[in-house]
């Protein structure tokens, strides 16, 4: 009987027919080396298998591949480099395919087969680990630089009042409008870290208004100044500010607090606001502790329910203030005591100045009668008025009454 020799052709194709191949060979060269494709029933070394591991004995060498018009394109191999020394994989004629270098893997595939040498296309694999696409992670506030995520803070201008969407995480909004309003995302929405930037860069006062029972540090909104900026994050059930840079032209800022009754001690943050204004229906009488410390403050009760609103700090002892509802206050603490800047009852006024005032306005006048008091008609004279009019005066010679003078006691002494 005769056997007629194999081949390894495709009838349908034509091309040429891969033979099985080896799923795994581990090869050490120390030179030059030339791979030949598996063939059924032959016993070969150097064949190349679906993955081989290689390591070079030394430099400079290098690896060819069998001749392409032996297989099909598509026909592919994982090459990769466990040794220390770089080598090339080329054509069957010679030609570089690629380098190697310690610890990467090739994917090498014939894409042309009609000469021996073929042609040949790679795709690195790495170097041992698997790489991630950068760009397909990079979510808000990240951006990918070749193979690497790196920290992005976006920009984006409002001009008008708006409500700030929760893809604006981690990016700067610039104010640019004159005063309005930026509405931040409820919490529960926006969630526990997610955070952005603020700066005012506008003509007028941008105020950040958390949405529903939300607060900035346990203020119901936050003013940003002309220049201002401000860091605020999530809590989760609120909001926390850092980072904040206040304004050298206004130095002022301002702190919306509601009450209902009770303690309320003051934190360092709050406390910083100079003007503080309190609402809330109160159910008792409220104490307002402030940090013993200097400071000055402009407290306006505007509170309602028929209880007291006290000012004081911690120290055993010290000075309170109470403030009327419907009234404001400027208050001054030294770190233990609460005084009313308007009393003078911090210490004892030896001195007091005041200006010549008139008829209309005198310099010396009462809350409850504006048009009443005295005043400094000329140098040497102290002038009586009741319901802007001159009453009386005094003078270095005396007191002079305009109109009739009644003594109920009479007058005793003297001569008439």
């Amino acid at each position: 009987m005769t056997i007629s020799n194999p081949t390894y052709t495709n009838p349908f194709t034509g091309q040429a027919v891969s033979p099985s191949a080896v799923s795994y060979e581990s090869l050490s060269i120390s030179t030059n080396t030339t791979l030949q494709w598996s063939i059924t029933g032959n016993n070969q070394n150097q064949v190349t298998a679906n993955i081989i591991e290689v390591t070079a004995t030394t430099t400079g060498l290098s690896l060819a591949m069998p001749p392409a018009t032996q297989v099909s394109v598509g026909q592919a191999m994982i090459i990769r480099n466990i040794g220390s020394n770089t080598f090339t994989v080329t054509d069957n004629s010679g030609n570089s395919i690629v380098s190697i270098a310690s610890g990467i893997a090739q994917y090498i595939y014939v894409t042309t087969n009609t000469t021996t040498a073929g042609t040949w296309a790679t795709v690195t694999f790495g170097a041992g680990t698997s790489s991630a696409n950068a760009s397909s992670l990079a979510g808000y506030g990240l951006t990918a630089i070749g193979t690497t995520l790196n920290q992005s803070y976006g920009v984006t201008a409002y001009y008008s009042s708006a409500t700030i969407p929760t893809t604006s995480r981690a990016q700067l909004i610039t104010w640019a409008g004159g005063a309005g309003t930026l509405t931040l995302p409820a919490s529960g929405t926006a969630g526990a870290n997610w955070f952005f930037m603020v700066k005012n860069i506008g003509t007028g006062i941008v105020t950040l208004q958390p949405s529903g029972t939300d607060t900035i540090d346990g203020n119901s909104y936050q003013q940003l100044q002309l220049t201002e900026s401000i860091v605020l994050v999530c809590n989760g059930s609120g909001w926390n500010s850092f980072g904040y840079g206040r304004s050298n032209s206004f130095a002022y800022t301002e702190l919306a607090l509601s009450v209902t009754g009770g303690t309320t001690t003051l934190t360092s943050a709050q406390a910083a606001n100079t003007i503080q204004i309190y609402t809330g229906t109160l159910t008792s009488n409220q104490i307002l502790i402030v940090p013993q410390t200097v400071q000055l403050y402009t407290i306006t009760n505007n509170t309602t329910g028929s209880y007291t609103f006290t000012v004081k700090t911690s120290a055993s002892g010290g000075a309170t203030v109470t403030v009327n509802q419907s009234t404001s206050l400027v208050l001054i603490c030294d770190g233990t005591n609460v005084y009313n800047a308007a009393s003078g009852s911090a210490s004892t006024i030896t001195s007091l100045t005041l200006g010549n005032g008139s008829l209309s306005v005198p310099s010396l006048k009462f809350s409850g009668d504006l048009n009443t008091g005295l005043y400094l008609p000329t140098s040497s004279n102290l002038g009586i008025v009741v319901n802007n009019t001159q009453i009386g005066q005094f003078l270095t010679t005396g007191l002079t009454i305009t109109g009739v003078g009644i003594f109920s006691g009479g007058i005793g002494a003297g001569t008439f």
